[in-house]
């Protein structure tokens, strides 16, 4: 295979991999009652929107074909069940990160052209920053959910 054609192979993976993304973030965000979570979900799938035109930008540019865009829909049933709970939207939305940082970090591996491979890095460094983010929402709500149920019950209690 051709180092043309594995570029080509490994953006349209990355591209398939950010609409799935953008996709299912979007989902959460429909899910969600919270406005600040939704808002911080729907700011990340608009992000990976963005990612997904300009891997498709780059696809356009080394082969001078427009990318298939995927509409195939998505499977929703990882998304039913966070209405119930704020954390699993959010283990939800870090493991799906961690997963496309490491599609990330293989295309890195393959793709050694300057301006694609910036592009690459951009938005791995970003993904990477989501992953810390996700991770930091995880720890607050673990803390401060507890203290709200408490609250509740010294409420229902007076």
């Amino acid at each position: 295979m051709s180092n043309e054609a594995v570029r080509e192979l490994t953006l349209r993976q990355l591209l398939e991999d950010n609409f799935k993304s953008s996709k299912r973030l979007r989902k959460f965000t429909e899910a969600l009652e919270e406005a600040s979570l939704k808002s911080y979900f729907q700011k990340l799938a608009s992000r990976r929107s963005q990612f997904a035109i300009e891997i498709s930008e780059e696809i356009y540019f080394f082969s001078g074909k427009k990318p298939f865009i995927p509409s195939v829909s998505y499977p929703r049933k990882m998304e039913s069940n966070c209405q119930e709970n704020k954390m699993k939207c959010i283990k939800k939305a870090l493991k799906a990160n961690k997963n496309s940082l490491l599609k990330y970090q293989e295309a890195l591996c393959r793709i050694h052209d300057g301006s694609c491979r910036e592009v690459l890095i951009r938005h791995k460094a970003y993904i990477e920053n989501c992953i810390f983010e996700l991770k930091s929402l995880k720890t607050l709500l673990r803390y401060v959910v507890p203290k709200e149920e408490e609250l509740d019950e010294i409420r229902s209690n007076s």
